[in-house]
C-alpha cells in the first residue's frame, strides 16, 4: 500500500522533511512523479530536503480505512499532500491523528461531502462498469473534462493517465469510488487545522471549481490559495513546476 523513496530530494542540510503524497482516484505514485523532478530542479540553498512517502490507496473502500492504512505506515509526523480523492483522505487523517501533521497542501479537492443525489449516481455508475467489459480506466469525455485545453492532446500526459487508470483496474476503481460517495463533509473540520496550509486549484478545474477551492482557504485561518493558470484538475501533472514552487513556499512556513 505504501512505499518510501529511496532517495531524498533537495540539497538543505539535515534529515529532510517526511511528506505524504495521496493520489487522486485510479492513478498511483507517478501523479507526482513530475513534480517531485520540478522540486529537485529548483536553486534554492533553503530548500529542505524532500521525503516523498506515496500511500497507494488502492484496497479500502472508505476514507477511515484509507486514513488507518497511511497512518499505520506514514513517519511519526509528516507533511501530507492529498490531490482530488487523496484530499477526502487527508481530512480524515486530520480527524484521526491531527497532531502528526506538520504541513498540509490540498490540491484539486474540495471539503464538502457529494449530495445524496451524486452519491446516487456514483455507486450507480460502480454497479454500470462493473458489468461492462473490458473496463475502460479513461475515455475522451473524461479527459475534455479534466485537462486544460492547451494539455488535451499531450500524448505522454494522456498515456500515462490510461495507463495509470488501467493498471489500478477495475476493483479498485469501485472501491474507490465508494470511499468517495460515502465521504463525510469536512467543511466544519477546517478550522481546526492550525498548522500552515496551502490549497492549489489549475484555473480549468471543471470538476472542482477554483470558486470552493478559495471557499475552503478562506475557512483555513492562514490557509494560503494558489490558482495555477495552464492547468485542470491534474496540477501536479500539468504543472508541475507551479506545484513544485508552491510546495516549497509551504514547507519553508
Amino acid at each position: 500500500m505504501s512505499s518510501t523513496s529511496k532517495k531524498a530530494t533537495g540539497h538543505a542540510d539535515g534529515d529532510g522533511v517526511p511528506v505524504v503524497f495521496l493520489s487522486g482516484m485510479l492513478a498511483d505514485q507517478r501523479m507526482w512523479h513530475r513534480a517531485i523532478t520540478a522540486y529537485g530542479d529548483i536553486d534554492d540553498p533553503a530548500k529542505l530536503v524532500l521525503k516523498p512517502v506515496f500511500c497507494e490507496l488502492f484496497d479500502q473502500d472508505t476514507v477511515a480505512d484509507m486514513a488507518r492504512a497511511v497512518l499505520e505506515t506514514a513517519p511519526d509526523r509528516f507533511a501530507l499532500v492529498g490531490m482530488s480523492m487523496g484530499g477526502y483522505a487527508a481530512f480524515e487523517i486530520l480527524r484521526q491523528a491531527l497532531g502528526r501533521v506538520s504541513h498540509l497542501m490540498l490540491v484539486n479537492t474540495r471539503a464538502t461531502a457529494d449530495s445524496e443525489a451524486v452519491r446516487r449516481r456514483r455507486l450507480l455508475l460502480s454497479r454500470i462498469v462493473a458489468g461492462k467489459t473490458p473496463f475502460v480506466a479513461v475515455n475522451d469525455g473524461m479527459l475534455d473534462e479534466m485537462l486544460h485545453p492547451d494539455n488535451r492532446n499531450d500524448n505522454a500526459l494522456v498515456s500515462l493517465l490510461t495507463k495509470m487508470g488501467d493498471a489500478c483496474g477495475v476493483g479498485v476503481f469501485e472501491r474507490q469510488n465508494h470511499a468517495v460517495a460515502t465521504r463525510p463533509d469536512s467543511m466544519a473540520d477546517l478550522r481546526n487545522i492550525a498548522v500552515p496550509c496551502s490549497v492549489i486549484v489549475g484555473t480549468h478545474d471543471r470538476i472542482i471549481s477554483p470558486e470552493s477551492h478559495r471557499e475552503m482557504a478562506d475557512a483555513i485561518k492562514g490557509g494560503a490559495f494558489t490558482i495555477v493558470p495552464g492547468a485542470g484538475h491534474y496540477v501536479p501533472l500539468e504543472a508541475p513546476k507551479a506545484f513544485a514552487k508552491g510546495l516549497l513556499d509551504l514547507l519553508s512556513r
